[in-house]
């Protein structure tokens, strides 16, 4: 197509960029034209498609900022205070607080050999004792068998998932903006359409009460016009609800008040196609579709859930510092340190490990198949959508000579009808004919921009960037 080639390449806006401009408010003007631009802010705000994509996409921060604090030591501190009369218990209370003394082993009991059969009270009761710990624990991470590793390339691979998930999703909130917008801009046209097949149902209702009046043709034709004239009013009408229903859609998804105008740019939509041919096209898609990277990121997340389940074969070792504070009463007295180095390995465990490897073996399989199957309906896709889009070019071509024809055979008809040789049947065909012609004008032109944008949506190439606008199309004869 040669309007095509002469288009430039559309270049991905960078998607931190486009978060940026959605997280600044957008505020306009209530007399101010709606453009598509502006719609589609608008929409960013507000729409719960979006709200859905940017808390995914901060919940997937959350997720790998958590997997990487794994990777380092972590710190804790607690402070326990507890309170006994266990006999083993005391007497491990005062060992930690430095305070056993050897009549805790109830020396004052001891008066010789013969006391050696005596239980000594002191052990053996010590009564209720209370016992203040405070204590702080470093926990080092040394090896896990690639556990840790695994999780956080598990939590960037679905970081990476959602912000490609938010791109898809601001590419098809601005398609269906596009489609309400321009909806509403086709709906106009049908009521404009609707105006002028009233005012020529009327003129037909004028000249054939004059030429009743000179006895030209028969009460029937005036019946006739009569009938046509309410069918084109009953058009309008129609017209007017598919327009209300369009502009009410608009609202929505913008969230305008229902109190505030809404007045459309008298610029019409023109979008800029890539500059290429079918196969580039194909190519870049594969490469460039948002929501086939959304799905190569989930690929990579199972992947690193498959590191995670082989972990599980491989011993762990990791290490623990403490300083304890032990006291019967809430002060630092007695202090005492511990350091210890754990090293863990399940060697056996009737195949539990052996089942989540499995299933995480399954989940990448299950991935790639759902990748695989995307990619080949988006092939098809985009075929479909280039050769839409070459269609739509042909079909809007083809409806504008089409009017201009219709036109000329209307006032043809009407000028044979005055003179008595053509019938009022006839020249209602021929109108007919020619409110079909404008109306299929303006279908036509909804149907090549939205085929155009379905096209940069499959190519994943729908940025506010490829939305232009220009002047406003000559008016329909």
């Amino acid at each position: 197509m040669r309007a095509m080639k002469k288009r430039l390449r559309i270049k991905p806006i960078i998607p931190a960029a486009l978060a940026l401009l959605a997280a600044i408010p957008y505020a306009r003007a209530a007399d101010a034209p709606l453009t598509p631009l502006s719609a589609y802010q608008m929409a960013l705000q507000q729409t719960p498609e979006m709200m859905q994509s940017r808390a995914q996409v901060a919940e997937a921060q959350g997720a790998v900022k958590s997997a990487k604090g794994y990777l380092l030591p972590s710190l804790s501190a607690s402070i326990t205070g507890s309170g006994t009369d266990n006999a083993l218990n005391v007497f491990g209370m005062k060992l930690q607080q430095r305070r056993a003394t050897f009549n805790d082993f109830g020396a004052n009991e001891f008066t010789g050999p013969s006391a050696l059969a005596i239980a000594p009270t002191n052990l053996n009761r010590p009564g209720w004792y209370r016992n203040y710990q405070t204590k702080l624990q470093l926990n080092i991470p040394i090896y896990n068998g690639g556990q840790i590793i695994g999780g956080l390339h598990q939590a960037e691979a679905m970081l990476s998932a959602a912000r490609s998930g938010e791109t898809m999703a601001r590419q098809q909130l601005l398609f269906q903006v596009l489609r309400f917008y321009e909806g509403m801009r086709t709906a106009d046209g049908y009521v404009n359409a609707a105006q002028q097949g009233i005012q020529a149902a009327q003129s037909y209702v004028d000249l054939t009460n004059k030429l009743l009046a000179r006895g030209v043709v028969a009460k029937t034709d005036v019946l006739q016009a009569r009938i046509h004239l309410d069918d084109a009013r009953l058009g309008l009408a129609e017209a007017q609800k598919q327009k209300a229903m369009a502009m009410a859609g608009l609202r929505i998804i913008t969230g305008t008040p229902d109190d505030q105008p809404m007045q459309l740019a008298a610029q019409h939509i023109a979008l800029t196609l890539p500059a290429t041919d079918l196969k580039q096209l194909k190519d870049e898609a594969m490469a460039g579709n948002p929501g086939l990277q959304a799905l190569d990121s989930q690929v990579r997340a199972a992947q690193a859930g498959v590191t995670q389940a082989r972990a599980a074969y491989l011993p762990h070792f990791n290490v623990m510092l403490s300083h304890e504070w032990d006291d019967n009463k809430m002060d630092f007295a007695a202090n005492s340190y511990t350091v210890a180095g754990v090293l863990s390995w399940d060697v056996f465990d009737f195949g539990t490990r052996n089942g989540a490897l499995d299933r995480a073996q399954a989940g990448v399989i299950r991935g790639r198949g759902a990748l695989r199957q995307a990619q080949d309906q988006l092939r098809l896709k985009l075929e479909e959508a280039w050769q839409e889009v070459h269609l739509a070019e042909t079909r809007l071509q083809l409806k504008h000579d089409a009017v201009a024809d219709a036109t000329e055979a209307a006032r043809l008809a009407k000028l044979r009808y005055a003179q008595g040789v053509e019938t009022f049947t006839q020249l209602i065909a021929t109108q007919a004919a020619l409110d079909k012609a404008r109306a299929d004008v303006i279908a036509a032109r909804y149907q090549q921009v939205m085929a155009q944008a379905g096209l940069l949506l499959a190519v994943g190439q729908l940025e506010p960037a490829a939305v232009q606008l220009t002047s406003a199309l000559p008016v329909t004869p």
